[in-house]
């Protein structure tokens, strides 16, 4: 069906190109009067979201629908940030509510299906509706729960959606930041390969914590991808993800090839690296002297009561 009152074409153009959300203001700007609204209202194919909002798709509210409705209910300079900018760019995981970023100044943004973060660092936009840049999406969550830094960079980067050099050109941007240095720290890791939680726990707590050599990271073979090699000791790190079923079999596949080819490995999960990072350093220090390295693993700051009791052994 059809409206008695014309829509002009501009303008359902425009609502085919934000999932159906219109702002009175726009309507007016195409000539499209309050009274033309309320006449299309009246008959049932617009509804109402909200103060000088309107939706023209009546039959269903979109995910996508709700964003722009939130887009054009906080006004220009607004765009989508947080996690719903991390999920609308494939990197992150969606929640509930519409998260917005708006300049400092903006002006009062109805209640609705949102939050809003003010700030007074400025910031550039990416995409329809506009979106904060990974770099920025991935900071300003880390500004919120300093606690997700570790995650969050390592998702957005493992998505290759930025880069660490990237992502430090725009903490510079920041007059103030939470544990800058820290994040500057974690930057530094992920640049040397630590693309996960786990690799970097490992960098820090065994091989840093212990003064063992630096491994490469990331490197290829023909039997596939190594998480870390010290020379012809590799140090596969497994998370739960991608390493139960079918993938526990490749795993077993490429360790044994590497064997064939000279390569011991040495795999170690979660919970050796998060409560047992000792017996691990000091496990890799063994395997390394088997293969002609002259090193000793340093005390780390617990004590290395574990390390010490495990290189008596094999000794």
């Amino acid at each position: 069906m059809t409206p008695r009152t014309p829509v002009p074409h501009s303008l359902r153009q425009l609502s085919a190109a934000q999932a159906g959300a219109l702002s009175l203001a726009q309507c007016r700007m195409v000539g499209f009067s309050d009274d033309m609204v309320r006449r299309v209202l009246s008959q049932g194919f617009w509804v109402r979201a909200g103060r000088g909002l309107v939706v023209t798709n009546t039959n269903e509210l979109t995910p996508e629908t709700v964003r722009w409705l939130a887009i054009l209910a906080a006004g220009e300079g607004a765009a989508l940030g947080l996690e719903t900018a991390a999920s609308v760019a494939g990197w992150g995981q969606p929640i509930g509510e519409v998260q917005l970023v708006v300049p400092h100044g903006a002006r009062h943004v109805q209640p609705g299906p949102w939050t809003v973060l003010r700030t007074r660092t400025p910031f550039t936009t990416v995409g329809d509706p506009p979106r904060t840049t990974p770099e920025r999406t991935a900071l300003d969550i880390i500004r919120r729960d300093p606690d997700r830094a570790v995650g969050t960079l390592t998702d957005v980067v493992n998505a290759r959606r930025t880069t660490p050099d990237r992502l430090l050109r725009e903490l510079d941007r920041f007059q103030t930041f939470p544990r800058r240095d820290f994040v500057r720290g974690l930057l530094g890791d992920v640049g040397e390969g630590a693309l996960s939680v786990l690799e970097m726990m490992w960098l820090r707590d065994v091989e840093r914590a212990h003064g063992l050599p630096p491994g490469e990271r990331q490197t290829r073979s023909r039997a596939g991808l190594r998480d870390i090699r010290y020379g012809s000791v590799l140090v596969e790190l497994d998370g739960q993800l991608g390493h139960t079923g079918r993938g526990a079999f490749r795993d077993m596949d490429r360790d044994n090839l590497h064997v064939l080819v000279g390569e011991l490995t040495l795999r170690f999960g979660f919970g050796d690296v998060d409560r047992r990072p000792c017996a691990a350093a000091a496990m890799l220090a063994v395997a390394l002297r088997g293969q002609g390295w002259a090193l000793d693993p340093i005390s780390c700051r617990r004590g290395c009561i574990e390390s010490e009791s495990l290189l008596d052994r094999v000794a």
